[in-house]
């Protein structure tokens, strides 16, 4: 990826943040960007305590992540963040008129080769890049939440995104340590978003009919399929579930025709959440967080994906092929042995399965 060496990031929000993080631990000079003094301010701690984090996880030292944060520029005008960039990453709000907005003077003062990529998490690039004479050079690149952490890219190009666009976005992305997919058409939501909305739509419509509880439903996610989502996805999940003989035909003219048939006649088809429903669900929230703080939870939730994708790495990322997230010989060459699991506690572990 010689042609990309510098990047800005516009917006140091959570996803912001996190893009900074990554830019930075992969070598990249970043210059970032926010309106506001105390948003930027906060942007550079969730900066800082991401590295820490990786730290503590040995997956850079503490030299790294001095030299990371080093590279980190944070400035007090769009103009002067993207003026050398070569690769812009926008993370501003969710709406049109501030994309517009933003890719508007990002489009005046960035450089003609830099491409302009937006982190939206559904609206239409085609739309967006409309303000900018460079249309070719605009992009989408969503990340998914923590974007330092989560390997999944989706790459959307617009109507006017060159092919050579989509493809420097997408080499940058698996060098970056991404796993990016892309969106040959626009849709709301992408790919994963479109998924994840069905299943939370089904998720919230089982509460509401008193079906299960909230913690109930959430375990009957993480503790079932949710492993085999971690390891493949669900086309794959069901060529398997058909047999070695007949795969995912046979799946499909069993289950899917017979057993998925009479669910999918009966799914629910909301399309809001009422106040009802919702105060159900935050009543069935509270219940299911047993008194932890938020932080708590960020925390378990960063630490295990980690692990999660400390394993992956060694096996395959459904292509199959290895999947270097970060430069982890860190990781490699210096495990605990306490990370080594004792006897006694593969024991429960293979209790638990059984």
């Amino acid at each position: 990826m010689d042609e990309i060496q510098k990047v800005a990031v516009i917006g140091t929000g959570v996803i912001g943040a996190a893009w900074v993080t990554l830019f930075a631990i992969k070598g990249y000079d970043v210059t970032a960007y926010s309106r506001k003094r105390e948003t930027r301010e906060k942007g550079l701690e969730n900066v800082r305590s991401n590295l820490d984090f990786f730290v503590k996880k040995r997956m850079i030292s503490e030299a790294d992540s001095e030299q990371a944060f080093a590279r980190i520029t944070m400035v007090e005008a769009l103009s002067e963040a993207v003026r050398n960039a070569d690769f812009v990453e926008e993370c501003t709000g969710e709406n049109y008129d501030i994309k517009k907005s933003i890719f508007s003077e990002i489009g005046k003062y960035a450089p003609p080769h830099a491409i302009l990529a937006s982190s939206t998490s559904g609206l239409s690039m085609s739309e967006i890049q409309q303000v900018v004479t460079q249309k070719d050079k605009c992009i989408t690149t969503h990340p998914w939440n923590p974007p330092h952490l989560i390997p999944l890219i989706e790459i959307v190009p617009g109507k006017d995104t060159s092919k050579e666009t989509t493809d420097t976005a997408y080499s940058f992305m698996e060098h970056l340590g991404k796993v990016p997919v892309i969106v040959r058409k626009e849709v709301a939501g992408f790919i994963g978003n479109r998924l994840a909305a069905a299943l939370w739509r089904e998720a919230i419509d089982l509460v509401d009919r008193g079906v299960a509880t909230v913690e109930d439903v959430d375990k009957a996610i993480h503790a079932g399929p949710g492993i085999r989502w971690a390891l493949m996805g669900t086309h794959m999940t069901y060529h398997l579930g058909g047999g070695e003989e007949g795969g995912y035909s046979h799946f499909i003219e069993g289950i899917g025709n017979t057993t998925f048939k009479t669910i999918w006649e009966e799914l629910e088809t909301r399309n809001h959440i009422s106040d009802l429903v919702k105060n159900k669900l935050n009543q069935g929230m509270k219940e299911a967080i047993k008194g932890k703080s938020f932080q708590d939870i960020v925390r378990w939730r960063d630490d295990k994906i980690v692990d999660i994708l400390s394993i992956k790495e060694d096996e395959f990322w459904g292509d199959p092929m290895s999947f270097p997230v970060y430069d982890r010989k860190n990781i490699a060459q210096n495990k605990d042995k306490e990370d080594q699991k004792k006897p006694a506690e593969v024991r429960k572990i293979k209790e638990h399965v059984a």
